[in-house]
C-alpha cells in the first residue's frame, strides 16, 4: 500500500434519485461509511448534481457524518429529462463532459461511478469516464435485470438504447466491482469483459447493533410472514397470496401477511385486491409502510419468516437482514439469493405458489433446526460485513495503475460545434463544473430592522449586535450585513448605518462555498423569499442558522396579535426546512426547541445553540431627583417593567395586589411600559381603580435614567409573564441588586440566577403571587449586590462563538431518522387519521376572561389546552383543515340549553405535542349575550369527525 492516502472520488447521484430509496442507495451509503473508517486512510470526495436541488440538500445532510463538508462538491448538469424518455440529447452529452471536467479538476487518484445506470427517468447524469477522463475509473455493477426481462423493462427503442449504452460503458471502465458471484457472471455474460472484482455486500455495524440491542421480541407472537421491499414486477409479490391460499387451513387462519416498504396507495390497493381475489380475509394483510431500521429489526424478529420471492436479485439484502435477526428467509431460487441464504431447504421455485406454500408450512410447523438458524445468522454476519467489502474495494483500487495518460481529446474538441445561441449556456455549464474554492463568510440578516426600526425587543437585539459586529469603517471581508426585501435578491453592507444597502450591482450578494448565513432578524414577512438564496447556500455546503427568540406565537397564540401565529408558523416551517442550526436567546428557548423537534420526530440532525443578550446599563444611571412615587415613600414598592400586553401578566399582578390591599397589606405597585395591543380593558381598569395614583401607578413613557431611578427605589421587581424568550427586566433588576418575584417559567429560572434573589410563583395565579409577596415582606431583605452581565460587544462575541466557532449547546439527532428526507419533510406535523379513545386525551382550563376586546365587538376567553395523549396534534390534516384539531364553542342559555352549536374555531399554529400545554383564545361575539347567551361550552373537535366531549363551561 502507498504511504499517501488514496483520494477516491465517488459519484453521489444515486443518493439523489429514486435509487436512494432502494437497495442501491443503501449499498453506496454503507460502502462510503465503511471506506471512511478504513485503516488505509481513504480520502473520500463526493459530488452531487445541483440540478436536483432538494435531493442535493437531503443527500448532503445524510453524508455529513461520513464525508467532511468541504469534500462534498456540487456540479450542475443540464438535461431535458431522463435518457429513457428523451434519448441521449445534446445537453445530456454536454453534461456528461461537464462531469468529467469536474472530476479532472478535482484530480483524485481514482473515480468511482457508483451507479452508472442512473438518469433513466430523471436529471441524473452519471460519470461514465471516456476519452476526456484524466483519472482511472472504477464502477459498481449490481445486476442486468432489464436484459433478462426485456419485455418488461425495454419496451421501446429509447429504453433499449439507454440500457445498452449504459451497459456497454462497463467495457471502458478500468475496474468493475460486482456485489455477488451472480452479478459477476451476469457482467461477463453481457459485456464479455474480464475487469470485474467480486466485492460482495454487507450488513452494517449499526444494523447489527440494533439487532443486539433489541431484546424485547417475544417469539411466541410470531404469527406473520413478512415481506420487505417494493412492488416492482420482478419482486413477484403476487405469488404470496397465491401461496397463502394453498396453505392448509389450520396454518392459514392464524397467519398474517405484513408488507414493509415504500409502497404507494395505488400499489396497496392493487395488492389488497389480489389478496381478496383469492378469498383471503382483508384483516390478514397489513401494510407497515416505509419504516426506520429500528422498527425494521422489530418486524424481522417478530416474523415467523421473511419471504423474498423475486424472479431475480443482484444480491438480496432483506434476506440477509432477516437471517441476521434469527428469522428464516424463504427465498426464490433465483439470482444471487441462493448464495445469500446459504440453505437450500429455504429456497423455492418463484413460479410455484405450491412450492412457497410448502416452505411456509414447514417453518410454521417448526421443522427448522433452531441451532442451525442461530449458527447461520452469525455466519452471515461474519461473511457479509462491510469491513470485508471495504477491504476488497481498497485492494482493487490499489491494484490499479494510476499512471494515467493525458486525455485523448481536450474539452473544446469533445464539445464539438456549438450553436451561437448555446455558447453562453455551454460556457456557464463548464464554468459551474469547476470546483468552487471555499472562502468562509458570515452573512448576518438584518432586513426587517433596516427597513423600519420600530425599536421592538428583537430589533434592539439586531441593532446592538450589528453595531458591535460591524462598526463604522469596518473593512472585514469575512462578514457582511445581508438584506433582502423583494425578489431582486440579497444585498450586503460592511458596516452598520441603520439604512438598507443600496441595490447596486456591486452590492449584490451571491451564495458561495463556505458561507454561514445567520438569520438574525425577525424577517418573517419575507420568508417566501429566503429559499431562493438559502437553497444554493446549502447546495454549496454552507450553514444556515436561524435565530429563535421565543416560541410564544406557536405555544401561546392567545397572547399574540391574530395574524402573528400563522405568519410566524409559516416562517418557522421555512426555517426548519432550510436551516442547519438554530441559535436561541436563552437555554430555555433552546430546550423548548429540542423538545419540539423530538415531539414531531423531526427527521434530520439540527445544531442547537444559545447565547446571552447584552444589556445597556450605562444609560440607566438615575438622575439626582428621582421620579415621583406615592405620598408614603417608606411603603414597600414593587415594580413591573415591560409593554402592557396580554402575555405579560399585568392582570395577574393587579388582582394579586387587590387581594393584598383588601387584607390590609400596605404595598405599592408601579407599572412601567407603553400600552400595547389587546389590553385596553385592563388599562381602563387600572386608570379607574380606587388606588390609581395612590398605591397603583402607571408610567407609559419613562426615559432610561428615570427607569434607573425606579429600579433604585423599588424593593423588588415583579415579572408575571405567561411566556417569554428572555426577561431583560430581571437582568436590569439584578444590575441594581434588586430581588425578583417571577412566574415559574423556565426562562425566568434561568435569567433569575443573575438577580439578588429570585422567588417564583405559579404561572397565572394571583393567589400564588399574593402569597409570595407576603412571604417576601416578612423575610429579611436580600443583600444588595450588582450582578455581572455581558455587554452588547461581549454578547456579539458569544454569538459568533456559537455560530462560527461551532460551540453548540446540543445537536439534535432523530431517534427514527428517515434517510434522504427532503427539506420539506418536517416530521409528524399533520394528522392523517381519525383520533379515537386515548388519542383524544386532554385537559382544558380557564386562564382568563371573558373580557372585552379593544374594538368592543367581542368577549375574549383564554384557556390552556394540554395534550395528554401520545399523538401529535395539528390543525391540519393531510392536505387542508380536514381531520385537524381545533378549539370551538357552543352557546348556552340561562337554562343550560345550547342554542348556537357550531361557531368560529381557534387553531393550533403549528403542532401541540404530547404532554405540552398551549394557550388558546376564543373571541365570542358580544351580541351573543344580547341574544340570551349566559354561558359558552368550550370544547376540542376534529374537523369532519366530531367534538371530543367534556366541555369547559364558562359564564359570560
Amino acid at each position: 500500500m502507498t504511504s499517501q492516502p488514496l483520494r477516491l472520488w465517488v459519484d453521489g447521484q444515486c443518493l439523489q434519485t429514486h435509487s436512494r430509496k432502494r437497495g442501491i442507495g443503501r449499498y453506496v451509503l454503507d460502502l462510503l461509511r465503511a471506506l471512511s473508517v478504513h485503516e488505509s486512510g481513504i480520502e473520500l470526495l463526493v459530488s452531487l448534481n445541483a440540478a436536483m436541488p432538494e435531493a442535493t440538500i437531503a443527500a448532503r445532510s445524510l453524508l455529513s457524518g461520513i464525508v467532511p463538508s468541504d469534500r462534498i462538491y456540487v456540479w450542475h448538469g443540464k438535461v431535458e429529462g431522463g435518457e429513457a424518455d428523451y434519448g441521449r440529447t445534446t445537453w445530456r452529452g454536454r453534461s456528461e463532459l461537464a462531469l468529467v471536467h469536474h472530476v479532472n479538476e478535482l484530480g483524485p487518484d481514482v473515480a468511482l461511478s457508483a451507479s452508472p445506470f442512473e438518469g433513466a427517468a430523471d436529471a441524473a447524469v452519471p460519470y461514465l469516464g471516456g476519452s476526456l477522463a484524466a483519472v482511472r475509473t472504477a464502477a459498481i455493477f449490481y445486476d442486468a435485470i432489464p436484459f433478462r426481462f426485456p419485455d418488461k423493462y425495454m419496451r421501446d427503442i429509447r429504453q433499449r438504447e439507454y440500457y445498452y449504452r449504459r451497459l456497454s460503458s462497463y467495457k471502458s471502465f478500468d475496474l468493475a466491482f460486482t456485489i455477488s458471484d451472480f452479478s459477476s457472471r451476469e457482467l461477463r455474460h453481457f459485456t464479455n469483459s474480464i475487469n470485474d472484482l467480486h466485492i460482495g455486500a454487507g450488513i452494517s455495524d449499526e444494523f447489527v447493533k440494533l439487532i443486539n440491542d433489541d431484546k424485547d421480541q417475544i417469539k411466541s407472537h410470531r404469527n406473520y410472514i413478512l415481506y420487505v421491499g417494493g412492488f416492482d414486477w420482478r419482486k413477484n409479490i403476487a405469488v404470496v397470496p397465491a401461496a397463502f391460499c394453498a396453505i392448509s387451513k389450520s396454518f392459514q387462519e392464524s397467519l398474517r401477511f405484513v408488507i414493509a416498504g415504500d409502497i404507494g396507495p395505488r400499489e396497496e390497493t392493487e395488492l389488497a385486491n389480489i389478496w381478496a381475489s383469492y378469498g383471503l380475509p382483508a384483516d390478514q394483510i397489513m401494510f407497515a409502510g416505509a419504516v426506520d431500521d429500528k422498527t425494521l429489526v422489530r418486524l424481522y424478529k417478530g416474523a415467523l419468516a421473511l419471504v423474498q420471492p423475486s424472479f431475480m436479485e443482484g444480491f438480496g439484502l432483506t434476506a440477509l437482514e432477516a437471517i441476521a435477526c434469527g428469522t428464516p428467509a424463504i427465498a426464490a431460487r433465483a439470482g444471487a439469493l441462493p448464495e445469500v441464504v446459504g440453505d437450500d431447504a429455504l429456497l423455492f421455485d418463484p413460479a410455484s405458489p405450491l412450492d412457497l406454500a410448502e416452505k411456509i408450512e414447514a417453518v410454521a410447523a417448526g421443522k427448522l433446526d433452531a441451532r442451525k438458524l442461530k449458527e447461520l445468522a452469525q455466519d452471515r454476519i461474519d461473511t457479509f460485513s462491510w469491513r470485508n467489502v471495504a477491504d476488497h474495494v481498497v485492494q482493487g483500487l490499489h491494484g490499479l495503475d494510476r499512471r494515467m495518460a493525458a486525455p485523448q481529446v481536450d474539452l473544446l474538441e469533445a464539445l464539438g460545434t456549438i450553436k451561437r445561441d448555446d455558447e453562453e449556456d455551454v460556457s456557464t455549464l463548464m464554468a459551474l463544473a469547476e470546483p468552487e474554492p471555499t472562502r468562509p463568510r458570515l452573512l448576518v440578516d438584518a432586513s426587517a430592522t433596516l427597513i423600519d426600526d420600530h425599536r421592538t425587543g428583537i430589533q434592539r437585539v439586531v441593532r446592538r449586535i450589528c453595531e458591535s459586529m460591524f462598526p463604522s469603517g469596518s473593512k472585514d471581508e469575512s462578514k457582511y450585513i445581508s438584506f433582502c426585501d423583494d425578489h431582486t435578491g440579497w444585498y450586503f453592507a460592511r458596516e452598520w448605518t441603520a439604512r438598507p444597502p443600496s441595490k447596486r450591482q456591486e452590492n449584490r450578494l451571491r451564495p458561495q462555498a463556505g458561507d454561514t448565513v445567520l438569520m438574525l432578524d425577525s424577517s418573517w414577512p419575507f420568508h417566501t423569499l429566503h429559499p431562493a438564496f438559502l437553497r444554493p447556500v446549502l447546495l454549496k455546503g454552507g450553514d444556515v442558522i436561524s435565530c429563535l427568540y421565543d416560541t410564544v406565537p406557536l405555544r401561546s397564540a392567545a397572547f399574540c396579535h391574530e395574524g402573528m401565529p400563522p405568519a410566524f408558523s409559516a416562517w418557522f416551517q421555512t426555517a426548519l426546512a432550510y436551516s442547519t442550526g438554530f441559535v436561541c436567546i436563552s437555554q430555555a428557548v433552546a430546550d423548548e426547541l429540542l423538545d419540539l423537534l423530538a415531539g414531531i420526530r423531526f427527521p434530520r440532525r439540527m445544531k442547537i445553540g444559545y447565547w446571552q443578550l447584552g444589556a445597556d446599563f450605562a444609560a440607566m444611571e438615575p438622575p439626582p431627583k428621582p421620579i415621583r412615587r406615592g405620598k408614603d415613600a417608606a411603603r414597600p414598592c414593587f415594580l413591573m417593567v415591560g409593554t402592557l400586553e396580554p402575555r405579560k401578566g399585568h392582570r395577574v399582578a393587579l388582582e394579586a395586589f387587590e387581594a393584598l390591599w383588601a387584607e390590609g397589606v400596605d404595598a405599592e405597585l408601579v407599572i412601567v411600559g407603553k400600552i400595547g395591543w389587546g389590553i385596553s380593558h385592563l388599562v381602563q381598569r387600572i386608570r379607574s381603580h380606587a388606588e390609581f395614583g395612590k398605591r397603583l401607578h402607571l408610567h407609559e413613557k419613562v426615559g432610561d435614567s428615570e427607569l434607573g431611578a425606579l429600579y433604585e427605589a423599588c424593593d423588588a421587581l415583579i415579572a408575571s409573564s405567561f411566556a417569554e424568550g428572555f426577561g431583560l427586566p430581571i437582568v436590569e433588576a439584578g444590575h441594581f441588586g434588586k430581588p425578583v418575584l417571577a412566574s415559574d417559567i423556565p426562562v425566568f429560572r434561568e435569567v433569575g440566577k443573575g438577580a439578588a434573589a429570585a422567588h417564583f410563583f405559579e404561572v397565572g395565579s394571583p393567589t400564588a403571587l399574593a402569597t409570595e409577596v407576603k412571604r417576601f415582606l416578612k423575610s429579611a431583605p436580600a443583600e444588595s449586590r450588582e450582578t455581572l452581565w455581558p455587554t452588547w460587544s461581549e454578547s456579539a462575541a458569544q454569538l459568533q462563538d456559537v455560530v462560527v466557532g461551532q460551540k453548540w449547546y446540543e445537536v439534535y439527532e432523530p431517534q427514527s431518522p428517515r434517510p434522504f428526507a427532503l427539506p420539506t419533510d418536517l416530521g409528524d406535523t399533520r394528522i392523517a387519521a381519525v383520533l379515537k379513545g386515548q388519542q383524544r386525551a386532554h385537559r382544558l382550563e380557564l386562564v382568563e376572561g371573558p373580557h372585552g376586546t379593544d374594538d368592543g365587538n367581542a368577549l375574549k376567553i383564554v384557556v390552556s389546552v394540554t395534550n395528554l395523549s401520545g399523538t401529535v396534534w395539528s390543525s391540519f390534516g393531510p392536505t387542508d383543515r380536514y381531520l385537524g384539531i381545533a378549539l370551538g364553542y357552543h352557546a348556552v342559555d340561562i337554562a343550560g340549553e345550547r342554542f348556537q352549536y357550531d361557531n368560529a374555531r381557534s387553531h393550533i399554529p403549528f403542532v401541540l405535542a404530547p404532554g405540552d400545554t398551549h394557550y388558546m383564545a376564543l373571541n365570542i361575539p358580544a351580541s351573543l349575550k344580547e341574544r340570551g347567551g349566559a354561558f359558552v361550552d368550550i370544547e376540542l373537535l376534529q374537523e369532519g369527525v366530531g367534538w371530543f366531549g367534556s366541555p369547559l363551561r364558562v359564564a359570560l
